[in-house]
């Protein structure tokens, strides 16, 4: 959604969460400058803009900015929390965005021409064909595009424009307001809908199975969803699984449009199947499905590389199997990269593909094993094209399931209870499971000493001075040092 901010507006953002987050604490400006890439001069304007816009929006007056030498600050004296905050100051500065402008014009009112949208905007038709041609490039990924002398403004296919729909109102107002909510007055009146939705789910899951019942009524009547005889298989078992589902079949007027927000449900809300559903639903899915196959075949062959020693859990193989498939569906129905699903969507594409790569090159293992999977295994169906986006899902699932592991050897000299003490500290912090003690220095990934004798390093191994283990900073720096380690050893 970044991806309609101009320059300015972003880095305006960026500054207000850097100074909303310290909560009250001053942040310099050597940090600011550095943090955004922008010089001091640059900075101090954003900073009297960013503290303009603020007074002028009548929700946030009570954000209070203080200037001082060398840094600002930012004092919350609202009642609301700081991702409220965050959430409303972007909105803000989306709806100054023409391409966001558009998009909300066309999502509501269709337009015969340009002549009609341009009058309505406020802007040159030049000027705003320009806009139109930019933001055709981003819709690319979604399979749709803005155009006139239509029906609708959007042009696509119905899945396409339904799955749209939820990322660009989800993620414009991530639940401040729910469009259509006048289209759901009777559904959400129901007690018993209410009642099982509170029960198990938080306020903000409710809000976009909200949001998805809305677009999927709305749009029903006029623009049916079809869905191929192999995906309607695949999604039969979402039925009977999950109380949501069930609850709300009434209000669909035929089983494919049941069947299809069945599955916006389990695109966009990860947690709408609890563990045991999920291995329910292992056992339910159909295995004459090519795509069920191949995600079965994906997952055993995981299993083989990534557990040699152990296998999964049931939980965590229905999981992993539970995610791939959906993400094998998103590829093969929707014929986008399943990322797309478990990552903003109306970013750059090449800040998300670098930031991906970043995120993959840490992970290697999986590369090399998702490579040789592909060439031992042609009967895999996916199209080699999503390739990188059913890797990234494998990566994603091992910093998910896999315990990452990290050898300390623990030396303490100064009395006699140091290491054990040291020792049963660390367990109160740390999985049991992720830290190996070792009695044998040359061994261990960690070397935690209180002397400085002479000790031969190995490379890849950290020694971590102790001075006296009843320090609190020690503690916070030696759980640094730990965490940073558990966090790349995957």
């Amino acid at each position: 959604m970044e991806f309609f901010l101009n320059d300015k507006n972003k880095k305006k953002l960026e500054l207000f969460k850097e100074l909303i987050f310290k909560d009250g604490g001053k942040v310099s400006f050597t940090y600011l400058q550095d943090y955004l890439d922008i010089s001091l001069s640059t900075l101090k304007l954003y900073f009297n803009e960013l503290e303009a816009d603020i007074q002028k929006n009548d929700d946030l007056k009570m954000i209070v900015f203080e200037k001082s030498t060398g840094g600002f600050q930012v004092n919350n004296h609202s009642e609301f929390k700081i991702d409220y905050l965050v959430v409303h100051l972007r909105l803000h500065y989306l709806n100054e965005s023409l391409q966001f402008k558009i998009i909300s014009s066309i999502l509501s009112k269709s337009y015969l021409t340009a002549d009609e949208l341009a009058d309505d905007l406020f802007v040159s038709i030049p000027y705003l064909y320009k806009q139109i041609n930019v933001l055709n490039e981003q819709l690319k990924s979604f399979h749709i595009k803005v155009v006139f002398h239509s029906n609708e403004n959007l042009c696509g296919e119905e899945k396409h424009f339904r799955m749209f729909c939820f990322y660009f109102y989800w993620n414009a107002y991530r639940g401040i307001f729910i469009p259509f909510e006048s289209e759901l007055s009777c559904v959400f009146t129901c007690p018993d809908i209410i009642d099982s939705l509170e029960r198990r789910y938080s306020s903000s899951v409710i809000k976009r199975i909200k949001l998805m019942l809305g677009i999927t009524i709305m749009r029903q009547y006029k623009y049916p969803v079809q869905l191929p005889m192999e995906i309607k298989n695949i999604l039969k078992p979402l039925e009977i699984t999950t109380e949501i589902s069930i609850l709300v079949k009434r209000y669909f007027l035929s089983e494919e449009e049941h069947l299809f927000f069945n599955l916006m449900l389990r695109s966009f809300i990860s947690d709408i199947d609890s563990s045991e559903e999920k291995i329910s639903l292992f056992n339910l899915f159909p295995r004459s499905s090519s795509l069920v196959f191949s995600s079965e075949l994906l997952v055993n062959e995981y299993e083989r590389n990534f557990y040699p020693s152990t296998t999964m859990t049931p939980t965590q193989k229905a999981s992993i199997f539970y995610y791939v498939l959906i993400g094998i569906v998103h590829s093969t129905f929707f014929e986008i990269n399943p990322m797309y699903f478990f990552r903003q969507a109306m970013i750059s594409q090449q800040d998300n593909t670098q930031f991906l790569k970043k995120y993959l090159k840490r992970h290697p293992k999986n590369y090399r094993f998702y490579k040789k999977f592909r060439n031992n295994h042609p009967e895999f169906t996916i199209d080699p094209a999503f390739n990188f986006g059913i890797c990234m899902l494998l990566t994603i699932f091992t910093d998910m399931f896999l315990i990452p592991k990290v050898s300390i050897y623990i030396q303490y000299t100064s009395n006699n209870y140091g290491t054990i003490f040291i020792k049963n500290r660390l367990l109160t912090f740390f999985n049991s499971e992720s830290i190996n003690f070792t009695n044998q220095i040359d061994e261990a990934d960690i070397a935690i000493v209180d002397n400085f004798e002479f000790h031969k390093k190995r490379d890849g191994q950290t020694f971590f001075f102790v001075n006296s283990f009843l320090e609190e900073r020690m503690w916070l720096e030696l759980i640094i040092v730990i965490q940073k380690f558990l966090l790349n050893s995957n």
